[in-house]
């Protein structure tokens, strides 16, 4: 078993910690907007960690509406004066659960230019403690209200006899003039009233106040009767109060025992009360024994009185954390009292939920008890779940109903203005559904929407939202999805992906079903403003879908349908072009400046089909990067160039290296140092023949796990060489972290080398900073000898271009190749 570092433990103990805490940690970065979540973070907004990308924007949606501009300001003020922030605020999780939320974040700077970089900090999650303040301050208002209507006088005074707090009930039982009792007022002087009118008994009123005051001194408890001047009798008991082992005053109750009678029936009706009361009470002593239960008690939880009596009463708890026990305990110490929803199981084993109130009671003899009043909340839980679930779901299938799709589209329809978002409806409707449901019957057809419901969800994020709107007619929201033509193509997208969900037949009932849907898409704001015009339009263009032949999909605005159905169907090709054979791969050479001799050649991916012809990089690739097929197409291409060297060898090349350009999305990948590996192996060619070109831009997204990932690939033997040069946005301080061999200056600053001062100052610049990092440099689109003399007068190592050689096809690059290596040196 192999031991963990230090440095693991220390970290699986702040994750446990963090989880524990209910506390996420996130970084911001400022330059690119990515935003780095924690696992925990992904569990406070209801996600599994990694299952989304968190993003500024997705963190606003979040936010409870009332709370959102709030929390954005005060970031845009911490970044603005550079300082750090703190804010509470609510959140509705994807769940619909309201829970609220602390933050707390820094900024970080630039420290040659001054300017914020990014932004760490700390979610937590402090619901708990919301609810335990509302609670305790609602249980201190019943507090304040029961002592305002006890029939008792009370005063409280402190260690200085200066009173602090009294009710009403203590003016009458003194019968003291309203204006001297007010806080602060001296028990001497409200005690000197009543000793004038005689009722502390004969002699001199100052010195029986003088006596009276020293018994209470020893702040011990005490009582005693004494008549007043109206023939009542009136009982004093004296409490001191103790406060972590020294006296802070003491508490004055004056009863009126004239009945005693009255006072012996109140305790039968406690009696009763305690007997009959449908919550369940327990009284346990400080130690948390049971020492008392009534039957509701019994009735809720299972357990008989001689079943737990003397027991501990944490055992009745045994489905609570550590964390929350410790959490109650220290509500108990602190204030005397906790209160809140926690699990509970019964005697028989059945879990349920229950409503807790325990309170800490400081008894006149100086003992302790603890209270409990129990209330089972399973049914009402249940039935709020069932009535909230119905209201805004769809019976059928589960999905959100037209009311609750309406209603997310209210609330996106304001965070789209205030953000310059773009959102999409998709209505959706069944083609041949009804023949299906009217042939095979509703069971059948009830069976089909619910399959097909499944497929829907699965074609999108969890930020979107599927809805039923009734029958065979299905709405898809995708909110903030960038600008208008961003829109249009992630719309387009998200149609395409349901056209091939419901290619695949249902099986149901034996049957094999084939629906296929019609898509109508609205987009927001170019095809209204408002839910209802949305939700309308999308509707009309679903029709036009239906008229255009069904299994399609049209734009409410046509001039979209052209472009969009062209990047589907440029989409779709691109998926069957591997397994057709139609991508080949041209190379480039690239030559030493001094020896004109070849250093290595450049894999470019090409791809022509029988339909269209060859298509231009231009346009293939960047709709492989935004669906992610690049990734397999690079596989594809590593595996290749790797195989078409080893077979140039074998044919008598000299050994020369082979540069694969590697795609952001593949660096991206976890198993990507194994796949390299694994190529490089099926084909037997040398690692220190092959080298990765990766462009700086892709390598910044993530700098300190690029480091982590090129050290990796380095390690293997082969090397690397960052692409475009000077098109990104490069740290020089990351960039001397880099285990690079090769800096490729872009073609767009050789381009105009001979004419734009500006271009041959970067590119001298390159090639200086480079050589001072020990890196050599290769200039690409050399096309020109006036380009050549210049680079090659400041020190450039290596061209690439068209004044040596286009790319060529592998067989006229082998004879190239082997020719230019037969060629005297110039």
């Amino acid at each position: 078993m192999v031991q963990k570092s230090f440095k693991e433990r220390h970290l699986a103990l702040l994750q446990e910690a963090q989880r524990i805490a209910r506390i996420g940690s996130w970084e911001r970065d400022l330059r690119s907007n990515a935003l780095w979540w924690s696992d925990e973070c992904y569990r406070l907004f209801g996600y599994e960690p990694g299952s989304i990308q968190p993003s500024y924007s997705l963190f606003l949606q979040a936010i409870h509406p009332e709370d959102r501009d709030m929390v954005h300001e005060i970031n845009v003020k911490s970044l603005t004066e550079r300082a750090p922030h703190e804010v509470d605020f609510r959140v509705i999780l994807p769940s619909g659960e309201m829970r609220y939320f602390h933050n707390q974040g820094r900024v970080f700077l630039n420290e040659y230019t001054g300017q914020p970089i990014r932004t760490s900090g700390t979610t937590q999650d402090v619901t708990e403690r919301k609810q335990t303040e509302a609670e305790f301050r609602r249980q201190a208002a019943y507090l304040e209200a029961i002592l305002a209507s006890m029939p008792q006088g009370i005063s409280v005074f402190d260690e200085n006899f200066r009173l602090r707090y009294w009710n009403e009930g203590f003016v009458e039982a003194l019968q003291l003039p309203p204006e001297q009792v007010f806080e602060g007022a001296s028990h001497a002087d409200l005690t000197l009233i009543p000793a004038r009118r005689g009722e502390l008994g004969a002699g001199d009123p100052e010195e029986l106040v003088r006596l009276r005051q020293a018994e209470i001194a020893r702040f011990e408890p005490h009582r005693l009767e004494r008549q007043r001047v109206s023939g009542r009798s009136q009982l004093l008991e004296v409490h001191p109060l103790h406060l972590e082992n020294s006296v802070a005053g003491f508490i004055n109750t004056y009863t009126d025992i004239t009945d005693r009678k009255q006072v012996e029936e109140r305790l039968l009706l406690a009696d009763k009360v305690f007997a009959n009361s449908p919550v369940g009470i327990l009284i346990a002593d400080e130690a948390g024994r049971v020492l008392s239960i009534n039957p509701a008690f019994s009735v809720i939880t299972g357990y008989q009185a001689e079943e737990i009596l003397w027991q501990p009463s944490s055992s009745l708890l045994g489905l609570c954390s550590k964390d929350k026990l410790a959490q109650m305990e220290q509500g108990l110490a602190e204030h005397g009292r906790w209160a809140g929803e926690l699990p509970g199981q019964r005697k028989n084993g059945l879990n349920y939920a229950m409503w807790l109130d325990i309170t800490r009671i400081q008894e006149t003899s100086g003992g302790v008890h603890r209270l409990w009043i129990l209330t089972d909340i399973t049914e009402r839980k249940r039935a709020e779940a069932r009535i909230n679930h119905l209201a805004h779901h769809d019976p059928l299938t589960g999905l959100p109903n037209r009311l609750s799709l309406l209603a997310r589209l209210e609330q996106a329809l304001p965070e789209a203005r205030r953000y310059s978002w773009s959102l999409a409806l998709l209505f959706i409707d069944l083609d041949r559904f009804k023949v299906i449901n009217d042939t095979l019957g509703h069971l059948v057809g009830d069976q089909l929407l619910m399959e097909v419901a499944g497929r829907l969800a699965s074609t999108v994020r969890e930020s979107d939202t599927v809805a039923r709107l009734g029958g065979d007619e299905f709405v898809i929201l995708l909110p903030d999805v960038g600008d208008a033509a961003d829109a249009a193509t992630n719309a387009a997208a998200v149609a395409g992906k349901i056209i091939d969900a419901l290619a695949e037949p249902i099986r149901v009932e034996g049957h094999d079903l084939h629906t296929s849907p019609s898509i109508g898409i609205s987009l927001y704001p170019l095809d209204g403003d408002e839910a209802e015009t949305l939700l309308r339009n999308a509707d009309t263009a679903m029709y036009h879908a239906k008229a255009s032949g069904r299994n399609t999909f049209r734009f409410y605005a046509e001039e979209m349908n052209l472009a969009a159905t062209e990047r589907l169907t440029l989409e779709r090709k691109l998926r069957q072009a591997v397994a057709k054979g139609e991508f080949s791969l041209h190379f480039q050479p690239q030559f030493a400046v001094g020896s004109r001799q070849p250093t290595g050649v450049e894999a470019l991916l090409r791809w022509s089909t029988e339909e269209d012809g060859p298509i231009a990089p231009d346009r293939f690739i960047p709709v492989a990067e935004e669906t992610g097929l690049i990734v397999g197409i690079g596989t594809w291409v590593l595996r290749e160039a790797c195989r078409q060297m080893r077979a140039w060898l074998d044919a008598g090349l000299a050994p020369m290296r082979m540069a694969v350009n590697l795609s952001a999305r593949q660096l991206k990948q976890r198993d990507f140092p194994a796949a390299v590996a694994q190529a490089l192996a099926d084909t037997g060619l040398p690692a220190q023949l092959l080298e990765l070109e990766i462009t700086e831009s892709a390598v910044m997204e993530q700098p300190q796990e690029a480091i982590q990932l090129l050290s990796e690939l380095r390690r293997m033997g082969l090397s690397l060489a960052i692409d475009d040069f000077g098109t990104g946005y490069s740290s020089l301080a990351y960039l001397k972290l880099f285990p690079i061999d090769h800096l490729k200056i872009d073609r767009s600053f050789v381009a105009d080398i001979e004419h734009d001062l500006n271009d041959r100052a970067i590119a001298f610049g390159t090639i200086a900073l480079a050589h001072s990092l020990g890196l050599n440099v290769i200039a690409e689109g050399v096309e020109t000898q006036g380009q050549l003399e210049l680079l090659s007068c400041n020190g450039c190592d290596e061209i690439q271009g068209y004044l040596f050689s286009k790319p060529l096809p592998a067989d006229a690059a082998l004879a190239f190749l082997k020719a230019s290596q037969d060629a005297p040196a110039p």
